[in-house]
């Protein structure tokens, strides 16, 4: 082999092993809890834990009042949904569409913030009501 040769094929294999492994994604954190309403818990819903613009908010699903799964470490705003299907009105009468049933305190105008730690614990419950 050409010196030359030597000479390209060091920093091909440089940068093709690298330096390291750097592990890019993002830090999570187990998260868990409940949510009830009017002290019943939670048939069925979403909880969105969004963590601001240009990062795509974490859903988790809502069953029987109990939530869990993994979500980005870091102070989240926590907006929590819950739907029902409906009949369509005026022209589209045979379909059906789904509406939020929890007011608006509780999802598009949410105040409610948490912090997720990577290590936790993060437990957040959640008692809702109707009003």
């Amino acid at each position: 082999m050409r010196r030359w040769q030597l000479l390209a094929i060091i920093p091909l294999f440089l940068v093709l092993v690298g330096c390291g492994k750097k592990d890019d994604r993002p830090k999570t954190g187990e998260v868990k809890g409940k949510v009830t309403l009017d002290g019943a818990p939670l048939a069925s819903g979403k909880i969105v834990f969004e963590e601001g613009p240009g990062v795509p908010p974490t859903e988790l699903d809502i069953k029987d009042g109990v939530y869990s799964g993994q979500v980005r470490v870091g102070p989240k705003t926590v907006r929590i949904f819950s739907y029902k299907t409906v009949p369509q009105k005026g022209v589209m009468k045979d379909q059906t569409m789904q509406v939020n049933t929890l007011p608006a305190k509780y999802n598009t105008a949410s105040k409610e913030t948490r912090e997720v730690k990577e290590g936790g614990p993060n437990e957040f419950d959640f008692a809702l009501t109707a009003n």
